[in-house]
């Protein structure tokens, strides 16, 4: 007896997405949480735990080609995504082994880099690879239901790993992490190996079974209308001014991302399980906001002025930590309020990015922005060095607090460019491209 195709029954459908966006979490949490906080402890110095943020998240910054490529080619008689993504997550796994198998960080950091870059491109693939599936297989009724799953699964994920990893790391080292986030994945792949996307489909390469006709017809063949229809809508003053701050946002949370741990470790000496307990809980916090208060906020007064609050939230937040971070528990209510914002701003940047991706090219331009999304991350995380000569730690959060307030400016302009913007947020089905 076959199990049934994701497209025909509605929990495997929501189950396995939720599964599939905590895989998505659990490496982020090891690799962005439970290893900096280590390599702080190791007294690896703060520019280079920059370092090796801005490079493992580079990959994320791929992911408009990612798309271009997985809508262009893929295997339609496997599903029109679940081949790549079944790829995806052996590569994923593949790496996260690698990257047990690394020696000491102070003797091989360039290494850790490597193999991070290598864990978060097979990563990016499976996000985007996700995300196109549940474009295909979800009704128009449950989107919003299985957005708030995706989301909470994502969040658990990355809280819960930061906690585990960190323990192992704790008592048995990295290796151990690694290998158990790696098991993780490993466990969560039986979805896609077992289910298909829909009746009649291959379960694997040697199986009976057919594309669906739905799939052939949906498959793009050319590239040149698209790449044009993408050029145009790009070059739109809206389109450039979003661009611009989402780039510039998502940069401040790149330098904080980047300085978080060093400062926590070494600064205020928490010690590296401290750390990863209370990053952990302010992500899970920020995440429970997301799934259950931040689509109705942004729905109730607007997507630009939640978005508005968020950023100048965070401006006013970066202030005064720029007076205030050395002194005790401030840092910690720091994080929790950061998670929060951070949660409400970027729910807010896809509202109002849906809202300008519109017509045949909506999902591809929508991708674009989300890509300069994780560059500004990435961008943001490399200049901590610079700040740092500046001014230490207090010219970081300067920073932080300026770029917020710039960004406001240019997503007011772009609004104002593109004119209404819809106020839908979880119930769009490319909320998580």
């Amino acid at each position: 007896m076959s199990l049934p195709a994701l497209s025909e029954h509605k929990p495997a459908r929501l189950g396995s997405l939720t599964l599939l966006y905590a895989a998505q979490g659990a490496p982020e949490g090891l690799l962005y949480i439970a290893i900096p906080a280590w390599f702080a402890s190791q007294g690896i110095s703060p520019e280079a735990i920059a370092g090796y943020i801005a490079i493992i998240l580079l990959p994320w910054s791929f992911k408009l080609f990612n798309g271009v490529l997985m809508d262009r080619f893929t295997w339609l008689p496997m599903g029109r995504k679940r081949p790549w993504l079944i790829i995806a997550q052996l590569i994923l796994i593949g790496s996260l082994v690698w990257f047990a198998n690394l020696t000491a960080p102070t003797e091989v950091l360039y290494w850790f880099a490597a193999a991070g870059f290598a864990v978060n491109f097979a990563g990016a693939f499976q996000d985007v690879s996700i995300d196109g599936m549940a474009i295909d297989i979800l009704s128009e009724e449950e989107r919003a239901t299985a957005n708030g799953l995706m989301w909470g699964g994502k969040t658990l994920g990355t809280a819960g790993f930061a906690f585990l990893t960190g323990k192992l790391i704790s008592d048995q080292g990295h290796a151990l992490a690694a290998y158990v986030t790696a098991g993780f994945v490993a466990l969560v792949m039986l979805a896609p190996l077992l289910l298909r996307e829909r009746p009649g489909e291959k379960l694997f390469p040697w199986s009976r079974g057919e594309a669906s006709p739905l799939n052939r017809e949906r498959q793009l063949q050319s590239w040149w209308p698209l790449l044009k229809s993408v050029a145009i809508a790009m070059a739109k003053p809206a389109s450039l001014l979003l661009g611009a701050g989402i780039l510039i946002a998502f940069a401040a949370y790149g330098i904080k991302t980047a300085f978080s741990p060093s400062l926590a470790v070494q600064e205020l000496g928490w010690g590296r399980e401290v750390f990863t307990e209370r990053d952990a809980l302010a992500d899970l916090i920020g995440g429970l906001f997301g799934i259950f208060v931040s689509g109705w906020l942004a729905d109730r007064i607007g997507p630009m002025k939640a978005l508005g609050g968020a950023l100048i939230g965070m401006a006013l937040l970066n202030g005064a930590a720029v007076l205030f971070w050395s002194e005790g528990g401030v840092y910690f209510g720091y994080l929790l309020a950061y998670s929060v914002l951070f949660v409400l701003m970027s729910v807010c940047t896809y509202a109002i990015a849906m809202g300008q991706s519109r017509g045949t090219v909506a999902a591809t331009q929508f991708s674009i922005f989300m890509a300069l999304l994780n560059f500004g991350t990435s961008l943001g995380a490399a200049r901590l060095e610079w700040l740092r000569d500046m001014g230490g730690y207090s010219a970081a959060f300067a920073a932080c607090a300026g770029l917020s307030l710039i960004a406001v400016g240019f997503y007011i302009a772009s609004v104002r460019f593109a004119g209404q913007v819809p106020s839908t947020v979880l119930s769009d089905q490319e909320m998580r491209l």
